[in-house]
């Protein structure tokens, strides 16, 4: 065990007790200076300090090996002279262990003293490294998250705006990672696909299925182009992707998903809606609303799942707005109630850019509550 003291009087005379006793102890001179004697190493488990119980002020090297034991968590032993007229001491440790002791002491009673304030340096230490791993992989794990949450930033596709239509989105994931996506692209002249996808669940397993089936997206769209015949193959994926699996990891294995293609020279949409929020479209000169919900319950609920398509033609400047269940569902209003706002809302913002359109709804959305479940909002127009 390392033993360091002062060389005082009363420290020096506990030293030749110890000596007695084949122990040896290490005056310090400086304790400030020799600080490079107790770094985070294995020698912390096996140190100890003596001390006089009662510090004198007028002494740096008291103070100094004082607060380097608190500082440290290294246990001292507090050694003392009784006296008729003995005072309570200024300071006692509040961050280590700490134990007193008359001297002259019976060796018996210093060393059952010594074992306790070692086997409580060994605890300290051994408590301290645990504490050191799990803030290392808090950090690993939190620049594992910034990097993935980057990554999913980059995968967000980029808007689209010409004179056949305008497509924009908006992602607020809850957490770190987000459970839903979005995804478009251009398909052929003038044919567009658009899909948003939310997650059940949360936590990473959900990110990761969200990055398998965006993996999938960009060659999926563009050679089926049937939002019916996209549903089933996104529902042979998820069944693949946990088959063998244990049944309670694949309690939440499904996804809602809205699928559509616009062709804009014949102004006709054809979509599936699997257990997502109704879509909205609204066309401002005829003040038609339609709702978009028809089509399957969530991808990878069911195997063979009824799927059905709906295909119909738009007017000229129709707006639409796709939405996750992280914009309506709040804890109040109710779910219904908060639908029925965003649809107002929707129609009342006609005169508005998509740009402003997004961020109304989502300034909207969180003045009802804190953003429990992420939220991902597809607008634009057809021209």
């Amino acid at each position: 065990m390392n033993i360091y003291s002062l060389d005082i009087p009363i420290c020096r005379e506990f030293s030749l007790l110890l000596e007695a006793m084949n122990k040896k102890v290490i005056f310090l001179k400086n304790p400030i200076k020799q600080r490079h004697l107790f770094q985070e190493s294995t020698d912390l488990m096996q140190t100890l300090f003596i001390l006089p119980l009662h510090i004198s002020k007028n002494s740096w090297q008291q103070t100094a090996l004082f607060n380097l034991a608190e500082t440290l968590e290294i246990p001292i032993l507090f050694i003392y002279k009784r006296t008729k007229e003995m005072k309570s001491p200024p300071a006692l440790p509040k961050r280590t262990f700490y134990l007193t002791i008359p001297i002259p002491a019976d060796p018996v009673e210093i060393n059952i003293k010594l074992t306790s304030l070692q086997n409580i340096s060994m605890h300290l230490f051994s408590f301290k490294m645990r504490g050191q791993e799990l803030e290392k992989i808090n950090q690993n794990s939190a620049r594992s998250l910034r990097i993935a949450k980057g990554f999913q930033h980059l995968c967000l596709p980029t808007p689209v705006q010409n004179d056949q239509i305008e497509i924009k989105g908006l992602s607020q994931p809850a957490t770190d990672l987000s459970g839903d996506l979005f995804f478009w692209n251009e398909v052929s002249e003038g044919q567009y696909a658009l899909i948003m996808t939310d997650m059940c669940g949360k936590g990473i397993h959900t990110a990761l299925i969200h990055m398998s089936i965006r993996t999938l997206m960009p060659e999926l769209i563009k050679r089926i182009r049937d939002p019916l015949i996209i549903t089933n193959e996104l529902n042979k994926h998820m069944k693949a992707l946990f088959h063998g699996r244990h049944t309670e990891d694949t309690i939440n294995a499904c996804f809602s998903a809205f699928i559509a293609y616009i062709d804009t020279k014949e102004r006709v949409i054809e979509y599936v809606n699997c257990g997502h929020p109704p879509a909205i479209l609204h066309a401002p000169h005829s003040n038609l609303i339609l709702k978009l919900y028809e089509g399957a319950d969530p991808i990878g609920r069911i195997q063979d799942m009824p799927v059905k398509k709906v295909v119909f033609h738009y007017e000229p400047g129709s707006r639409f707005m796709i939405y996750s269940d992280g914009l309506s569902n709040t804890p109040s209003p109710t779910a219904a109630g908060r639908t029925d706002c965003i649809e107002k809302e929707f129609i009342d913002s006609a005169h508005l850019s998509t740009n402003d359109l997004l961020k109304k709804l989502l300034l909207s959305r969180m003045k009802h509550s804190e953003i429990d479940d992420d939220i991902s909002i597809i607008a634009g127009i057809l021209f």
